[in-house]
């Protein structure tokens, strides 16, 4: 190989270091950082952060069906255009989408925002095509106070990190949502204590942190990733019943004549929430208002 054509391959190999640096620590047009995350509730809990210091990509839409989901190369492209990826983990897409950014931006910083918490193992069944290391913890770590304080100092910690000219704004922000927090779970562990040790039904078991916060068993009803027979189901549904549940918890595209089914033969109210929705603080205040209005 002549000089000429290694001065070539040398400055390529540059250029290409130089454009994926430049990439890692970009800021779009407003002189913001770009921050992405997996899903919805993640994004309200970094905004009540961040405030309006950088922009927030989600990957997951609240109505998308996270269990297929694939998102499509525009999200790709712009979450590529990340400083940061805030992995909610445990989620069974997140690893390959995290690789996929990676391929065009290996600078990329990623981090785990559920590192810290008390997992819950055995709730689900992951016999599907999402095959991982993380089989039978649920991941549904965002339902619960508790939880979303430590996503939150994490999500603090990393900010910090890769933006130490805001801190100050930052960390009042932070201590804000802290004290936010505690005074909410203070108030739900005060108005939920009569129902210490009742039951709800929920499809899909969404609410196990939740239900461990605050004392109150979770029965799940719905078949994890396959069509529940008519005798399985019928099956569960008594079993449910005989626990006198006081809520039935249903997403909305798990809703429809099976629900209806459930309401008929267990008595429970039927409410239905959306645990993906941006609003996190809503849906906790929505399922927390539900509860204490049954026994009310």
């Amino acid at each position: 190989m002549n000089k000429i054509n290694i001065a070539i391959i040398s400055t390529v190999v540059l250029l290409s270091a130089g454009c994926t640096q430049k990439r890692a620590n970009a800021v779009n047009e407003n002189g913001k950082k770009t921050v992405s995350v997996s899903i919805e509730p993640q994004k309200w809990i970094l905004e009540q952060i961040s405030g309006d210091k950088l922009n927030v990509i989600s990957l997951l839409p609240g109505d998308a069906n996270p269990e297929n989901f694939d998102p499509p190369m525009s999200t790709l492209k712009n979450a590529s255009e990340s400083s940061l990826y805030m992995q909610m983990g445990h989620l069974p897409w997140e690893n390959s989408i995290i690789e996929r950014i990676a391929e065009s931006n290996p600078e990329i910083k990623v981090i785990d925002t559920s590192t810290g918490i008390d997992l819950i193992y055995g709730t689900h069944d992951h016999a599907h095509n999402h095959a991982h290391e993380n089989d039978g913890i649920d991941p549904h770590t965002w339902t619960s106070i508790k939880n979303a304080k430590i996503i939150a100092s994490n999500m603090y910690q990393a900010l910090v990190d890769i933006d130490s000219v805001n801190i100050d704004y930052y960390s009042k922000r932070y201590e804000l949502l802290t004290l936010k927090l505690d005074s909410l779970d203070n108030e739900f562990t005060r108005r939920l204590l009569p129902i210490k040790g009742k039951s709800v039904i929920v499809w899909h078991p969404s609410l196990s942190y939740f239900a461990r916060d605050y004392g109150i068993n979770q029965i799940a009803i719905g078949m994890e990733n396959k069509e529940a027979t008519p005798k399985g189901l019928q099956k569960k549904m008594e079993m449910a019943a005989a626990y006198n549940p006081l809520v039935f918890f249903v997403q909305p595209e798990m809703d429809g004549a099976k629900s209806e089914a459930v309401v008929k033969q267990s008595g429970a109210k039927k409410i239905v929430i959306q645990p993906l929705a941006y609003d996190w603080l809503g849906e906790i205040e929505k399922i927390t208002d539900s509860l204490t209005d049954s026994i009310n």
